[in-house]
């Protein structure tokens, strides 16, 4: 394995039955979970997350002191996937690749397109419409989906495995995938967040910080061009940490580093979401489409995903193409560490 994020290209295939097998029951039940029913997964601390096995969907966020501070629809029942994508588990391919269309080993793909002639977050039919097999195993919650070949023109069978488990200020989540033909991969987790918990007012006096030096150029349409651009005197720059502000953003920032690190803090000035990630990128949007697609007003929340760069697949950054190869194990990490008031500091 790796530390820098990407796939382990060095990897064998070794992916036993108790972490890759499809279809388990609930221990708990003994039954499959409805696809809208909650499931909850809470800890000592008070920190509780409610998850839902349509769509990998994380539903809800409360902090210790009750503050739900992640951006929902109000019932389980209102999660059709699609936009806002809402709490969804994005893939096969997180954001945009141009044209809807790749090309691997000399091979042209043609994907299902739903954004114009782009492919948005995979297409009408991601992973955040699939039903999802739950069960708990252990402190952690653990979600897997196989994706079939061909499913929305995507090759090879995808088996995905997603665990999460809470510790006592974090939410952690460990994806990982394998592949019998080569495929392009980025999964990400696509919450939005205001630390605030007040969903009715803009997020543009919430301060963010970020260490990111640079941010994928985007062309025509928001497509990544495969440039890396500097953030110095641009809106993208986060480095001193600094409020919103009103202008919308909709962005992948790239992350200096290597292996599991800070890429951003939101925050109140009471309350804080921290993300961290081994990822290269980070996606923020303000959401200022959301009453298009729910009943949230204009920039209720921002959305952070970690993630690699968007249409990698078609314009590499840093020599990162997303593609999983045959013999190859996808391992990322996303962490939400959150500060509050009801969390007791560990002695």
């Amino acid at each position: 394995m790796t530390q820098t994020g990407c796939s382990d290209k060095a990897a064998p295939l070794q992916a036993d039955a108790a972490t890759m097998q499809i279809g388990m029951l609930d221990a708990e039940t003994g039954e499959r979970p409805h696809a809208h029913s909650p499931i909850v997964q809470s800890h000592p601390s008070g920190l509780t997350a409610t998850w839902l096995p349509f769509g990998g969907h994380l539903q809800s966020l409360r902090l210790p002191d009750g503050t739900e501070i992640l951006a929902h629809h109000n019932r389980a029942q209102d999660y059709q996937g699609g936009q806002p994508y809402l709490g969804s588990l994005i893939g096969r391919v997180a954001n945009r690749i141009n044209g809807a269309r790749f090309t691997i080993d000399g091979q042209v793909f043609a994907v299902n397109a739903n954004e114009n002639a782009n492919s948005l977050h995979s297409g009408p039919d991601g992973f955040d419409r699939q039903v999802w097999d739950v069960t708990r195993e252990d402190d952690e919650l653990v979600f897997r989906h196989t994706s079939p070949a061909g499913h929305q023109g995507f090759p090879g069978n995808l088996d995905v495995t997603l665990r999460t488990k809470l510790t006592q200020t974090e939410l952690r989540i460990r994806i990982l995938a394998i592949t019998d033909a080569p495929t392009p991969v980025n999964i990400t987790q696509h919450g939005y967040w205001n630390p605030a918990g007040l969903f009715s007012a803009p997020i543009d006096e919430l301060i963010l910080s970020s260490p990111a030096d640079q941010y994928s150029e985007q062309g025509e349409g928001g497509i990544s061009t495969g440039a890396s651009l500097t953030v110095d005197g641009t809106p993208f720059d986060f480095r001193q940490a600094r409020a919103l502000g009103p202008a919308a953003l909709d962005v992948n920032l790239l992350v200096p580093g290597e292996g599991i690190r800070g890429m951003a803090t939101l925050s109140d000035g009471v309350r804080s979401v921290t993300v961290l990630s081994d990822y290269m990128g980070l996606q923020l949007y303000t959401g200022d489409s959301l009453p298009n697609h729910s009943a949230l007003p204009a920039r209720a929340a921002l959305a952070m995903e970690p993630q690699n760069p968007p249409n990698a697949v078609n314009a590499p950054i840093a020599g990162e193409d997303t593609i999983l190869r045959p013999g190859e194990v996808y391992r990322h990490t996303i962490i939400y560490r959150f500060s509050g008031p009801g969390f007791e500091v560990d002695k």
